[in-house]
């Protein structure tokens, strides 16, 4: 009798301590399975796509600083910031796209000068005596002549990494676009005493003289951030 009863409780906690080990066993696999995988709503998955990039608004402020230190040293350092600006994204903070695009602004000035100086000397309603339109024609000439210099230069720009002789062609450039300068100039003093409508010749100085220090600006630049 004794040794059935001790039978059976032996076996009653034999088969309690078995239920225990396999629970204990389903609740280690259970929280192993919970631990696999990362909510994605979890923390450290948000952090993993944060990202501390610059948006690009501060880029574009970031290279309008750029430009104006730049234009700081030039010449005429209000006209050059006025006029690249614009072009913050395509400069950049790049010295080889600074001077590119200052020759472009450059070039399209003159080309505005030129379209410009054309209409009023074709216009008959500008009276012109045959002294004054002489000297209107040299101006005209002198503004294509800048016009094609500054071309020039622009493309040996665009070519200039391609270019063998990179240091004869830089100084190509600079003799290009100061003698293009020269030509903006001869036209403005072209004016000087000349037998030509003040206001009409005003309008032609104020175009030419814009295009000058664009093309100073750009010279500099030229100088100071092409090597």
């Amino acid at each position: 009798m004794e040794a059935n009863t001790f039978a059976s409780f032996s076996l009653g906690h034999v088969l309690k301590f078995a239920i225990l080990i396999l629970l204990a066993i389903s609740s280690i696999t259970s929280a192993c399975e919970d631990n696999s995988t990362i909510p994605t709503n979890s923390p450290k998955t948000n952090l993993s796509y944060t990202s501390n990039a610059p948006s690009n608004s501060t880029n574009t402020n970031d290279f309008k600083t750029y430009i104006k230190n730049s234009c700081n040293s030039t010449t005429y350092p209000y006209i050059c910031y006025k006029s690249l600006s614009p072009y913050a994204s395509t400069i950049e903070a790049d010295p080889l796209k600074l001077c590119n695009t200052s020759l472009s602004v450059a070039l399209n000035a003159a080309r505005d000068a030129s379209s410009a100086i054309s209409k009023l000397l074709n216009n008959d309603e500008n009276k012109l005596s045959s002294i004054g339109e002489e000297v209107v024609q040299d101006c005209l000439g002198n503004v294509k002549d800048s016009i094609e210099q500054l071309q020039d230069s622009l493309d040996a720009m665009a070519h200039l990494d391609a270019y063998f002789d990179r240091e004869f062609q830089i100084s190509n450039m600079k003799t290009w676009v100061s003698s293009a300068i020269t030509n903006d100039q001869t036209c403005y003093d072209g004016f000087d005493d000349m037998n030509v409508d003040s206001t009409l010749g005003d309008k032609i100085r104020r175009r030419v003289l814009n295009v000058a220090r664009k093309t100073s600006n750009a010279l500099y630049f030229i100088n100071n951030n092409i090597y």
